[in-house]
């Protein structure tokens, strides 16, 4: 049980107690489940994508390190009208995507998400869940987009006390939580502003919660834990088929009290792309600094890879020996093979 006394101690430290509830995707890759931040995002890419997301947090900890399961899917369920790629050859070609050929409602984009999330924490602490995403896209101008979204979340927490044996002598916070858990549901609503090089968008994540199902007003999860986010992200093109990339994500808890990941990343020829993170994550104990290292692959059209690597810097650098994380993409229906619009 000294083990479990450590985990324990370093969830409360980062203020990640599991019967928090409101579900927001741990990983060093947060521009990979976009969607699980800010509805607005579904849809947002011209193509569908599945994405497979497996993070081994704190790895010092061996069998009692946090692990974490993401996985996404982002479609569009109405494409935009596109003249050039459904018409025969002309001159002006250019021009028959424009507002003067194409009214607004026939460029609106409805997009669809899901994710669906599996979290052991210590061997104890379980969270599974999923949420269901809708946005709706309008265009402002040829180049101009504002997209209007919202997610519906089913999360369940849960103390594994089978992990304990039988015959096991768990300690007293061991022994409070065994074998109970909680039912939660919860809504959020945001919007997104982008373009070709840019995106800017924020969420409401406490626009309806309820505990469904809960073994104790104690252990409740009465407040969510979240209060909002905000994502930003420019693009800028320093050589031919190079392009760097700065984005931000904020994420507001209950005390408002802000975190941040400082991200820049490098791509060519949108082929391989590598950057860094600076994560400053605030809790309602404690902090935590980090640097992240990242590193993808587009296989192909249909294929991708990525790669982090997570280093505390701060207090908790001692306690363990990184985090790592790799996310696999499929992509459906990558067409015209344009650049990421989420980085």
């Amino acid at each position: 049980m000294v083990m479990f006394r450590y985990i324990v101690l370093a969830l409360l430290v980062l203020g990640l107690h599991p019967l928090h509830a409101q579900f927001m995707p741990n990983t060093g890759q947060s521009f990979q489940f976009a969607s699980g931040f800010n509805p607005a995002f579904s849809g947002v890419e011209s193509q569908s994508d599945l994405k497979l997301g497996y993070r081994y947090q704190w790895a010092g900890f061996g069998d009692a390190a946090p692990r974490f399961i993401n996985l996404g899917f982002n479609t569009r369920l109405k494409q935009p009208v596109d003249l050039i790629t459904h018409s025969l050859r002309m001159s002006n070609a250019k021009d028959l995507n424009s507002a003067a050929f194409i009214p607004a409602r026939k460029r609106t984009i409805h997009g669809l998400g899901a994710n669906f999330f599996y979290e052991k924490t210590g061997g104890y602490f379980v969270r599974t869940g999923g949420a269901v995403h809708y946005a709706f896209h309008y265009p402002l101008s040829p180049q101009l987009r504002l997209s209007v979204g919202g997610s519906a979340l089913i999360e369940s927490t849960k103390y594994d006390d089978l992990y304990l044996g039988k015959d096991a002598d768990p300690d007293e916070l061991a022994g409070k939580y065994a074998g109970q858990g909680e039912l939660y549901f919860n809504t959020r609503l945001g919007f997104l502003l982008y373009g070709k090089n840019f995106y800017f968008g924020a969420t409401y994540m406490d626009l309806f919660d309820k505990v469904i199902t809960t073994p104790s007003e104690e252990t409740s999860a009465s407040a969510a834990m979240y209060k909002g986010s905000a994502q930003a992200g420019v693009s800028f093109e320093v050589a031919p088929a190079v392009f760097i990339r700065p984005s931000l994500l904020a994420i507001m808890n209950f005390q408002n009290k802000l975190s941040f990941d400082f991200n820049v990343k490098a791509y060519i020829q949108e082929k391989v792309w590598f950057g860094f993170t600076f994560r400053d994550a605030q809790s309602p104990i404690g902090s935590n600094k980090s640097l992240l290292g990242l590193l993808g692959f587009n296989v192909n059209k249909t294929f991708a890879a990525a790669y982090s690597y997570e280093r505390s810097i701060g207090g908790m650098s001692k306690f363990h020996d990184g985090s790592h994380e790799l996310v696999l993409a499929i992509r459906f229906n990558n067409l015209k093979r344009p650049g990421p619009t989420i980085w």
